[in-house]
């Protein structure tokens, strides 16, 4: 499995969507039945989003907090119906437009071409802040 520094056609306009504030546009990719998991967050925090609608709830809370911006240094790596991310993302606090880099790195599973799990590997502290 080897690593490009381009993401997949369908992640890209996810996280074009996002970076719209279009949330609605970013759940496109899942499953009726995904689930989006946290695993770094901490123990009392949210580390478990099961099915569309929480997520989209979730997600929909989002722009509030940060403007989505660009993503660098990007790692993919590709093996069937699984996909491994790392990135770095530019993104903007939307209280005071401060700069916030967010490290992110996604093990995603798809099934019929549809995100059916994403483990969001994200430190849960860089949001601390927002």
């Amino acid at each position: 499995m080897s690593a490009t520094s381009s993401l997949p056609g369908w992640l890209a306009r996810a996280i074009g969507a996002l970076q719209d504030g279009n949330i609605g546009g970013w759940m496109e990719i899942y499953t009726p039945d995904a689930i989006h998991e946290f695993p770094f967050a901490p123990t009392n925090a949210l580390r478990r989003l099961e099915g569309r609608d929480d997520i989209a709830a979730y997600m929909s809370q989002i722009p509030a907090r940060i403007r989505f911006g660009s993503l660098s240094d990007i790692r993919v790596r590709e093996a069937g119906d699984e996909l491994i991310v790392e990135a770095t993302g530019h993104h903007r606090r939307v209280a005071d437009d401060t700069p916030r880099e967010i490290s992110y790195v996604w093990f995603i599973t798809l099934r019929d071409g549809r995100v059916a799990h994403f483990r969001d590997y994200m430190n849960p502290l860089q949001l601390s802040t927002l």
